[in-house]
């Protein structure tokens, strides 16, 4: 088993929020951002597993009824370069009372959850950490400014969680740079990444994709694109260089990428929600 490193686990809770992904009936990925906070932890303050609430008919609840892997990622929310993935299998308990979701909501919204209706029923999830990914662990980049208030959530300085489903059924979730194509379709992204991470090669073997954005300054907006990703070789850094431009205000991505095995991998965006 792994589990979060205690320098980490404040990343696990408000007012951070993290997003889930679960592999559909069809074995494509679905997103979305949800509430979480740490539920095991450790003498050293490392965290074992993560506790969340849900409804009984959400898509990821039906998901998760029948594949129980899923795959969080979560970047901070005054420090969006502090980012960690988790992998873990879930494991639902009947929900019987508002008791678990008001006190998750008052760690968010500080107060008693404001929506409930008349019947508490839901389930209360686990989740078992099996793997931990620290993407920038040790990295510095640059202070920047948040995104301007009800800006565009698909283009920049907003940041992407992109959900991919391996060969083996096993979903995954990493947070990209992104911006809206040349020439593309209304809801349709493109990000930049390296021919050999992980996300390129789930791509090539399954195209499906779900990503999920919420809003920096209004985290309670969100979107999720479903759709297909087409990967496309680009021109040594030039990409990265764009796009480093728009996140970070600097001439050229601070960090050598080579000068090939760059792709952008555009989504091409079937269903938007959110």
């Amino acid at each position: 088993m792994a589990s979060v490193p205690a320098e980490h686990a404040d990343l696990v809770g408000a007012p951070h929020f993290a997003h889930l992904v679960t592999v559909n009936r069809d074995g494509s990925p679905q997103s979305s951002p949800i509430w979480i906070r740490p539920e095991r932890v450790n003498a050293n303050g490392d965290v074992e597993s993560i506790f969340f609430v849900t409804g009984l008919r959400y898509r990821k609840t039906l998901n998760m009824q029948r594949e129980p892997r899923v795959a969080l990622s979560i970047h901070g929310a005054d420090q969006p370069y502090r980012m960690l993935e988790i992998v873990g299998t879930a494991s639902l308990a009947p929900r019987t009372s508002w008791d678990e979701l008001d006190a998750i909501s008052n760690q968010y919204l500080g107060t008693d959850y404001p929506y409930k209706g008349d019947d508490p029923a839901g389930w209360l999830v686990s989740v078992e950490i099996e793997r931990v990914t620290l993407p920038n662990d040790g990295e510095q980049p640059p202070s920047v400014d948040p995104p301007a208030a009800g800006s565009d959530l698909l283009s920049p300085p907003h940041f992407a969680h992109v959900a991919t489903v391996s060969s083996t059924g096993q979903p995954r979730s990493s947070v990209v740079w992104h911006r809206r194509p040349e020439g593309g379709g209304e809801n349709d992204i493109e990000f930049w990444t390296s021919d050999q991470t992980l996300k390129t090669r789930h791509l090539r073997n399954n195209p499906a994709v779900a990503v999920s954005i919420h809003d920096e300054v209004d985290p309670y907006r969100y979107t999720e694109l479903r759709g297909r990703a087409s990967i496309a070789e680009v021109d040594g850094s030039r990409m990265a260089d764009e796009l480093t431009r728009l996140y970070w205000k600097l001439d050229a991505f601070p960090m050598d990428v080579g000068s090939t095995g760059n792709v952008a991998i555009r989504v091409q965006t079937t269903h938007r929600v959110g």
